[in-house]
C-alpha cells in the first residue's frame, strides 16, 4: 500500500482530549453546582470505555466481539437478541497500553469490584507491594507492571504508526498482547485463595477508605466494555437508550458484498421504500449514532469502520478489495455532515474467525489508541462517589439488578469515609446515570427505584421487542408475540405474562415500575379509552409498541383522500439520508396520546361486487389521525423526511389556519422534546440551539419542497417538478396569528376550488358571526326575504340563532348552494368577499385547566351541571360539536321549551361519538367558538376531584376486565339483598334487574348499575361477593384504591331537598336482609290483608313463590312502594311474630347520608306518601 493509504484521518494524533463544544467542566474549572458538591473531597482519574459494536444483522459483529475478548469463536452464526454486553473481560494497561485479557474460566466478577483498589492504587508503600502484585495477577496482568509509572500514559499516539498493509508490518508490531513473564507463576485461582485468606471484605473496604483518605486513588488498568447491538429492525427503537458520546463506536459491515447490493429477506426502515443495501444500513447507523449522542466534544464520538468476511475473498484479491470497499464508503459519506466522525484509515478488513489474522491486531491497536485519545478516558471523577459505587458494584456481582431508593440510601450510610447528604445523593444518582453506570429517572412515577445494572434494561427490552426467530415456543406467550406483530399492541397483563418466564423472572417483582419506565421511554404508548356511558377515562388496556408494527400501508388513502386539492403538507427534514427509526416511532407514540387513529372506509372491488372495509390507519412509518369532523392529520416517514399532511374533507382552501398553525407548533415542540430527551445528560448542556431538522413546505401538488426560511423570504417560487408558481403568502396557513379577526392585506380570499364547495353547517355557523345587518341584506340578495321575516318573528330576541338559521335555510333550499353563490351575492351588495374568510378562522382558547383535565372526557356530573349553564346556545353548540342540523331539530322537538335538556342531549350525543376524542379541551374550545366562553366549564372543573376520578377509573377497569366471569358465574339474589340493605340500589333497580328471565342478562344489568354508580356501589358489591361465597372473584375485582364511601362525606352536611325519601322507607330498607331471612309470611299475611296493606291478589302473588325468602322479597318490593300507614301496619303484624325485629326496624338510625344515597338511585321515591 502507498504511504497515503497508511495515514489516518485528521485529528487522531492531536493532543490528549478533543476540543469540547461545551468547555470541559473540570479542566476549565467551570463546574456545575452539582459537581462542585461531589468534587469536594478530591478526584481521581477514571478509565472506562464502552465499545459499542453496531451494524447490519449477519455481518459478524458478535463473532468479532468474542474474538476481541478472547472467547471461542462459534462454528455457526448465532443472531444477537437485542444487545449483548460483555463487561470485565478485557482492559488496557494505563501505562503500557497493553491489551489485557481475562480468562473466562477463572474470572471472578468480584475482581472487577475491587479492581480500583487492589490492583490500581499507588498509595501503597514498598512493604505492601507483593500483595498488590498478586492482586494484579488476578486480572491476568504483569505483576511488575502494577507500580510502573511509564511515560507512555502521558504521551499521545497516532494511528499513523500502524501500517495499513499487514504483510509489511514488523513482527514486533503484529502483537500487542502481553507475553507471559516468569513473575506470573501464580495462577489466578491461587491469587484468589490468597486474597480470601489475607483480606476480608471489611478489610478491603477499610483499605479502600485508607486510599481515599490519602487522596492518591489511581486506576492502573482501564476497562473495555463491549456492547454488541442486534442488527434486526425491531431492535432499533431500543438502541438509542444506551448510545452515548462517552463511547467508541465500531461500525461493522460485510466486506464480501458490494455496498449497493440488495440485502435479501430484510424489512427496511419505516417509510424507506428504497432497496435495502449495505450502504443504507451504514447511513442508518451513522445517523443514529450522531442523532442520539449529544455533541459535547468536537468530532466525538468516533465511528471506526470495520469490514468483515475477508475469508470469502481470494487471498490475492484481498488488498484490491480493501481499497475498493473503503473508496466506496468514502464516496458514500463524501458530503455527509458528520463525516469528520468517521475513521476510514487504517482500512480494517478482518477475518473474525481467525485469531491470527493480522488485521485483528491492527483493530486492537486502533481501539487502544482511539480510547486513549477519547476525552472521557482519564476523566476526573469525585472521590466522594467511590464508596457508594463499590457498594453498588458488590450487589451487582451478587446478582442484584435493581434497588429501591431507600436501599441506596442505606448503602450510602455504610461508608465510614464519605456519607453523601440527601442532596448529594440525588446528584450522585443523576451523575452516575449520565455516565451510563446506572439508570435513574427523576420523575414522580420512577424516582423510587434505581437500576444498578443497565443489563437489566437490555433484558427488559429484549423480553418483548425481539425478532421472530427469538419468539418463545410456549403457546400462550407465542400468541402474544404474534398478535403484537400484527396489531402493534400489547396489554399490560400480557407483558406481565411474558415476564413470568424464567429468563425474565427478576423483572417481575418490579413489573409496575418497569412498565412505567417503558411508557416514559415511549417504547410502549398507551391507547387511551373511555367509559362510553360516563365519559370517564379508563386506564389503558392496550398499549402500542410502534417498533413491532411491520405492516406497510397498502390502502388507497393517500391517492383518494390525501390529494393535492384536499391536503396541505410540510416536512421535517433531517440531516443525513435516513431518519433513525426511534424518532418517528416515538413521534407516533406521542401522536397516539393526543388524537384518535383514523378509521378509513376503503372501497374494495371483488369481481362484480363492490364493498367497503374499515381500516385503522396505523402502519410502519405511517399514521392517520382524526383531528375533528373536517380535518385529518397524516404522518408519513420517507427517507430523511417526516411528512405532515392536513387533509380537509372537501377542500384544502377551507382548512382553518388556526388549526394548521397549532398542529405545526405541536409537532415542532414534540420533535424537539424527543430529540432533547435522547441527547440529554445531567452535567452537559449544548451551547447550540440548532435543531437536527429544518422545516420545508410542499408545493401545491405535494411533490416539491422549499425550506421555510426561503419560502418566507421569497416573493415567488416555482417548483421543480410541475413548474407551478407559488406566491409568498401561499404558506400563511401554517403561520397565522391565532386569534386575529381580520384578513391580512394580501389575503387572496377563498380560492376557486373552495368557492365551488358546499359549506358545512359549521362553516355557516362561523360565517353567521358577521353583523345582522349584513346577513339580512344577504338574505334579500339570495331570494330568502320571506324566510327571513318568518325566522325573525320567532327569533327576534336571539339574533345569533336568527342569522345561523337563515343560512341553514338557504343551504336546504339550494342543493347546489356553494360559497360562490354567497360570494356573488356579497359582490352585488358591494361587500368584500373577504367576509367569507371567517370560515377559515377559529378562536384561540387558553382555559385555566391542567393538561391532564383537558385530556379527559367529561363525566356525567360535568355534563349535567354544564347543561344548565350554557343557556340559549343549543344550536350553535350542537353544530360546533359536529352534530347535524337535522339531529338538532329532532332534539329540539323532543325537549321543546327545556333548554337544559336540549343542551344535555347535545353533550351526550357528542360524547358518544368516538371519531374525534370528545375531551374537555375540545368542549372548552367549542364554548369559546360559540361565544359562551370556557369560564362556565372552568367553574365546574375546579370542584372535580381528579384523584377520585382516577381511582374510579381504576376500579371500573378492574370490573370490566372481569366482566365475563361476573356475567357467567354469579347468582344475584343474595347479592341484591346485601346491596338493598346498604341502600345502593332501589326497589326499582331490583325490578329492572330481575325482569330479565336469564341469569346472565340479570348479571349484565347489575354490573351496569355498579359501574354507573361506582362511588356508592363498589365496596358494597365487593362485600356482597365475599358474603355470597365468591371469594376468588372478589379478590380479582379488588382494587387498591380509596374507599369511595368516604368521598361523599361532604354531602352529609348538605341540606336535604324539601321533599326527600321518608325515614320509614330508609329504616325498612336498611333492614332488608333481616326481613328476608327472619320473617314467616304466613304468620303476618292475614293482618296485612285485613288492614288493607295487601290485596287478595297481592297475597296470591306472594304465595306463588316457592321459597320463604323469595316470598319476603316480593313482600318487601310492595312495602317499599307503599306509604307510612302500610309500613306501620307491617310493624304491628311483625310484633306478633318477631317483636325484636319490629323494634329494631323502628329504632334504626337514619342519617342524611343514608337519605342522599337512596335518593340518588330512587327516581320514583317521591310517589311514596
Amino acid at each position: 500500500m502507498s504511504k497515503e493509504d497508511q495515514e489516518v484521518t485528521p485529528g487522531i494524533s492531536q493532543e490528549k482530549g478533543a476540543t469540547p463544544v461545551v468547555e470541559d467542566f473540570i479542566q476549565k474549572k467551570e463546574q456545575s453546582v452539582m459537581l462542585n458538591r461531589l468534587l469536594g473531597q478530591g478526584t481521581y482519574d477514571s478509565f472506562d470505555m464502552r465499545c459499542m459494536v453496531t451494524g447490519q444483522f449477519g455481518v459478524g459483529k458478535s463473532t468479532l466481539v468474542k474474538l476481541l475478548v478472547g472467547d471461542d469463536i462459534p462454528d455457526e452464526r448465532l443472531a444477537t437478541d437485542g444487545i449483548s454486553l460483555l463487561e470485565g473481560r478485557c482492559g488496557l494497561d494505563i501505562d503500557t497500553r497493553e491489551w489485557i485479557l481475562i480468562d473466562p474460566e477463572t474470572y471472578n466478577a468480584l475482581d472487577v469490584v475491587y479492581n480500583k483498589v487492589l490492583m490500581t492504587s499507588v498509595a501503597e508503600d514498598e512493604s505492601k507491594q507483593d500483595e498488590i502484585q498478586e492482586a494484579g495477577r488476578t486480572s491476568g496482568k504483569h505483576a511488575g507492571d502494577v507500580s510502573q509509572q511509564s511515560d507512555a500514559s502521558k504521551s499521545t499516539s497516532s494511528l499513523g504508526h500502524i501500517p495499513g498493509d499487514p504483510s509489511q508490518q514488523p513482527k514486533a508490531d503484529q502483537s500487542v498482547l502481553p507475553k507471559p513473564s516468569s513473575s506470573m507463576h501464580l495462577t489466578k485461582e491461587q491469587s484468589k485463595k490468597k486474597m480470601k485468606t489475607k483480606m476480608t471484605k471489611d478489610e478491603i473496604r477499610k483499605k479502600m477508605e485508607e486510599i481515599l483518605r490519602s487522596g492518591k486513588y489511581k486506576i492502573k488498568v482501564g476497562r473495555l466494555i463491549f456492547w454488541d447491538f442486534g442488527g434486526q429492525y425491531v431492535y432499533y427503537t431500543t438502541h438509542q437508550t444506551f448510545m452515548t458520546f462517552r463511547a467508541l463506536f465500531l461500525l461493522v459491515f460485510d466486506g464480501s458484498k458490494g455496498l449497493h447490493d440488495q440485502v435479501l429477506d430484510v424489512l427496511c426502515f419505516p417509510g424507506q421504500h428504497m432497496i435495502p443495501t449495505p450502504a443504507v444500513f451504514l447511513l442508518h447507523w451513522v445517523n443514529s449514532i450522531l442523532t442520539y449522542c449529544k455533541p459535547v466534544y468536537k468530532d466525538i464520538p468516533k465511528i471506526l469502520l470495520v469490514a468483515t468476511h475477508k475469508d470469502k475473498i481470494n487471498e490475492e484479491n484481498v488488498e484490491t478489495r480493501r481499497k475498493e470497499l473503503y473508496s466506496e464508503v468514502e464516496e458514500l459519506f463524501n458530503n455527509h455532515e458528520g463525516k469528520q466522525h468517521l475513521v476510514l484509515s487504517p482500512m480494517i478488513f478482518v477475518n473474525a474467525k481467525d485469531k491470527a489474522d493480522p488485521d485483528i491486531q491492527i483493530l486492537k491497536k486502533a481501539i487502544t489508541d482511539f480510547t486513549f485519545e477519547h476525552p472521557c478516558w482519564g476523566e476526573q471523577m469525585p472521590n466522594a462517589c467511590v464508596p457508594l459505587e463499590i457498594e453498588i458494584a458488590e450487589l451487582v456481582v451478587e446478582g442484584h439488578q435493581i434497588l429501591s431508593l431507600k436501599e441506596v440510601e442505606e448503602l450510602n450510610a455504610i461508608s465510614q469515609v464519605s456519607i453523601l447528604s440527601s442532596e448529594q445523593l440525588n446528584d450522585f444518582l443523576h451523575f452516575q446515570h449520565s455516565l451510563g453506570k446506572i439508570v435513574y429517572f427523576d420523575t414522580a412515577q420512577l424516582r423510587d427505584f434505581v437500576i444498578i445494572s443497565p443489563l437489566l434494561l437490555v433484558e427488559v427490552m429484549r423480553s418483548f421487542v425481539t425478532d421472530k426467530q427469538f419468539w418463545p415456543s410456549e403457546v400462550a406467550v407465542h400468541a402474544i408475540f404474534k398478535k403484537m406483530s400484527e396489531s402493534g399492541t400489547i396489554q399490560r397483563r400480557e407483558l406481565y405474562q411474558i415476564w413470568k418466564q424464567e429468563a425474565f423472572s427478576r423483572v417481575l417483582p418490579y413489573k409496575k415500575y418497569i412498565f412505567d419506565m417503558l411508557i416514559h421511554l415511549d417504547i410502549v404508548s398507551e391507547q387511551r379509552r373511555y367509559n362510553t356511558k360516563t365519559g370517564r377515562r379508563l386506564p389503558a388496556k392496550n398499549f402500542f409498541v410502534p417498533c413491532m408494527v411491520t405492516e406497510r400501508n397498502t390502502t388507497d388513502f393517500m391517492s383518494t383522500e390525501c390529494t393535492p386539492n384536499r391536503a396541505i403538507s410540510l416536512a421535517f427534514t433531517f440531516k443525513g439520508a435516513i431518519i433513525p427509526p426511534a424518532l418517528p416511532n416515538r413521534l407516533i407514540s406521542a401522536c397516539l396520546s393526543m388524537w384518535n387513529v383514523k378509521t378509513y372506509k376503503e372501497q374494495k372491488e371483488s369481481g362484480s361486487t363492490r364493498g367497503t372495509r374499515e381500516v385503522k390507519l396505523l402502519f410502519s412509518g405511517f399514521l392517520g389521525l382524526s383531528y375533528d369532523n373536517a380535518h385529518d392529520i397524516v404522518v408519513c416517514v420517507e427517507a430523511n423526511r417526516i411528512h405532515l399532511y392536513i387533509v380537509h374533507k372537501t377542500s384544502n382552501k377551507l382548512i382553518v389556519s388556526d388549526i394548521a398553525t397549532s398542529i405545526k407548533e405541536t409537532f415542532c415542540t414534540t420533535l424537539e422534546r424527543i430529540i432533547d430527551f435522547y441527547q440529554s445528560t445531567v452535567h452537559v448542556r449544548s451551547s447550540s440551539s440548532r435543531r437536527p431538522f429544518h422545516i420545508e413546505y410542499s408545493c401545491s401538488n405535494l411533490k416539491c419542497f422549499i425550506s421555510e426560511v426561503e419560502a418566507l423570504q421569497t416573493e415567488e417560487w416555482i417548483c421543480e417538478t410541475d413548474k407551478l408558481s407559488h406566491k409568498k403568502d401561499h404558506w400563511n396557513v401554517w403561520n397565522e396569528n391565532q386569534g386575529k379577526k381580520q384578513c391580512k392585506e394580501n389575503c387572496p380570499g377563498l380560492a376557486d376550488d373552495a368557492l365551488n364547495q358546499i359549506p358545512s353547517d359549521k362553516e355557516l355557523l362561523r360565517f353567521s358571526c358577521n353583523s345582522i345587518k349584513l346577513v339580512q341584506e344577504l338574505a334579500i340578495h339570495l331570494g330568502m326575504e320571506d324566510d327571513w321575516d318568518t325566522l325573525e318573528y320567532s327569533y327576534k330576541d336571539r339574533p345569533e340563532i336568527l342569522k345561523f338559521l337563515m343560512l341553514i335555510k338557504w343551504k336546504q333550499s339550494n342543493s347546489n348552494g356553494n360559497f360562490r353563490m354567497l360570494a356573488d351575492a356579497l359582490s352585488e351588495m358591494n361587500k368584500t368577499a373577504h367576509k367569507l374568510c371567517s370560515v377559515r378562522r377559529g378562536k384561540k382558547v387558553e382555559p385555566d385547566m391542567s393538561d391532564d383535565i383537558l385530556d379527559c372526557i367529561p363525566t356525567d356530573e360535568i355534563v349535567d351541571t354544564l347543561a344548565s349553564k350554557i343557556g340559549q346556545k343549543f344550536f350553535q353548540l350542537g353544530i360546533e360539536l359536529g352534530l347535524s342540523f337535522e339531529d338538532l331539530e329532532t332534539i329540539q322537538e323532543n325537549h321543546r321549551g327545556d333548554l337544559a335538556a336540549q343542551n344535555k342531549k347535545v353533550l351526550y350525543e357528542w360524547r358518544k361519538d368516538r371519531t374525534v376524542k370528545p375531551t374537555i379541551g375540545v368542549l372548552a374550545q367549542a364554548l369559546v367558538n360559540i361565544g359562551r366562553g370556557a369560564k362556565c366549564l372552568e367553574d365546574i372543573i375546579k370542584d372535580v376531584d381528579v384523584n377520585t376520578l382516577t381511582a374510579m377509573e381504576d376500579v371500573s377497569d378492574r370490573l370490566r376486565d372481569n366482566e365475563n366471569r361476573i356475567i357467567r358465574d354469579i347468582q344475584t339474589s343474595q347479592i341484591l339483598d346485601h346491596m338493598m340493605t346498604h341502600l345502593v340500589i332501589s326497589a326499582d333497580d331490583r325490578r329492572q334487574i330481575e325482569h330479565f328471565p336469564r341469569q346472565d342478562d340479570r348479571n349484565k344489568e347489575l354490573l351496569k348499575i355498579v359501574i354507573e354508580r361506582i362511588e356508592s356501589t363498589y365496596s358494597v358489591f365487593l362485600d356482597a361477593l365475599q358474603k355470597s361465597g365468591y371469594t376468588e372473584l372478589a379478590d380479582q375485582v379488588t382494587c387498591d384504591t380509596q374507599d369511595f364511601s368516604q368521598v361523599t362525606t361532604e354531602a352529609e352536611n348538605e341540606e336535604l331537598s324539601e321533599v326527600s325519601v321518608p325515614v320509614f322507607i330508609v329504616q325498612l330498607q336498611k333492614n332488608y336482609s333481616n326481613v328476608i331471612n327472619n320473617v314467616m309470611y304466613e304468620t303476618i299475611a292475614d293482618h296485612l290483608i285485613s288492614s288493607d296493606v295487601l290485596t287478595i291478589e297481592d297475597s296470591q302473588m306472594v304465595n306463588s313463590c316457592s321459597t320463604q325468602q323469595q316470598k319476603n322479597r316480593v313482600l318487601m318490593d310492595m312495602l317499599l312502594r307503599r306509604g307510612k300507614k302500610e309500613s306501620t301496619e307491617f310493624l304491628k303484624a311483625l310484633r306478633g311474630d318477631n317483636a325484636e325485629l319490629a323494634d329494631q326496624i323502628e329504632k334504626t338510625a337514619v342519617t342524611s347520608r343514608d337519605i342522599l344515597t337512596i335518593q340518588s338511585c330512587s327516581p320514583n321515591w317521591k310517589n311514596v306518601v
